[in-house]
């Protein structure tokens, strides 16, 4: 993956309600960025499961909240 798409990443969860666990992996993950100008595979493997979990709840919240919206206008 590239620098890029990991920091696009990493601003994206900067957007979410994380646990502390996700914040601290996220601050070691971009303090590896940082320091060693990259990360493993499976940090970067773990960072983008952690990205579309985020973004999948998000979008299924944005989902039901328009079926209610349409059904109590019904």
């Amino acid at each position: 993956m590239n620098k890029g798409r990991l920091k696009c990443i990493l601003s994206g969860l900067s957007r979410y309600e994380l646990t502390f666990l996700e914040k601290r992996f996220i601050e070691a993950a971009k303090h590896c960025l940082e320091e060693q100008g990259g990360l493993t595979e499976e940090q970067e493997s773990m960072l983008e499961s952690l990205y579309k979990e985020k973004t999948r709840w998000i979008k299924r919240g944005i989902i039901n909240l328009a079926k209610n919206t349409t059904q109590n206008a019904a």
